[in-house]
């Protein structure tokens, strides 16, 4: 099916400037990887604040 859609293409298609490059979706899969990183490193601190006897950070 594709086959015969492009060939049906008289010229090459031109991709319009507002598609997304991939570069926003690697930007934010990096950013959601790193705030999951600083909540997983922030509650480690509070349990061994808890564990430690010392005042809860909440």
């Amino acid at each position: 099916m594709l086959a015969l859609i492009t060939s049906r293409i008289a010229g090459p298609v031109t991709e319009t400037a507002d598609r997304d490059p991939g570069f926003l979706t690697l930007m934010f899969t990096v950013a959601r990887a790193l705030r999951g990183g600083a909540e997983a490193a922030f509650a480690r601190r509070c349990a061994l604040a808890r564990a430690a006897g010392g005042p809860n950070p909440l």
